[in-house]
């Protein structure tokens, strides 16, 4: 319970507007235009790592992959990456993959991922058995199907 006083004071004296997400660092607030609702979002670019590697990156973060899958999210993410010039040319992995049933794409926490939105890269998924998770592709950072193995950066969300 004093913990939670300390927290309430600081809170006052820092004046954090209420309802406002306090994303523990590294982690940056993003904020859906229609709900408000608020995701804490990493870029993780210290090391480029495949899929697997990233989400295990994420979840020693307390996180998981980024699932882009909520209002304008995806798009307020493509505003962000084309603001920071190191990010522009990189690759991201994201939080969707069709490793378990081929061409049944999932996030990773189950919910079915819609091929037939808008934001998918014309022309993906593709690729067969040969590309089973999800990334965005510079420059336009749309979902696209990437390579088994392929070694980018990663997008970790809580």
């Amino acid at each position: 319970m004093k913990a939670f006083w300390c927290l309430f004071a600081l809170g006052i004296f820092l004046q954090i507007p209420e309802g406002q997400a306090q994303c523990p660092p590294p982690f940056e607030t993003f904020v859906l235009g229609g709900s408000g609702v608020e995701f804490c979002l990493y870029f993780d670019m210290e090391v480029k790592r495949d899929w697997h590697e990233g989400r295990t990156a994420c979840q020693s973060l307390g996180s998981d992959l980024a699932d882009l899958d909520y209002e304008d999210l995806h798009w307020q993410v493509i505003s962000y990456i084309h603001k920071h010039q190191d990010m522009a040319n990189e690759g991201f992995h994201i939080a969707c993959t069709d490793e378990a049933t081929e061409g049944e794409w999932l996030w990773t926490d189950g919910r079915q991922v819609d091929i037939l939105s808008g934001h998918w890269y014309p022309g993906q998924p593709d690729g067969g058995r040969r590309e089973n998770y999800g990334c965005l592709y510079p420059d336009v950072f749309m979902y696209n199907s990437c390579v088994t193995g392929q070694k980018l950066y990663t997008i970790c969300m809580i």
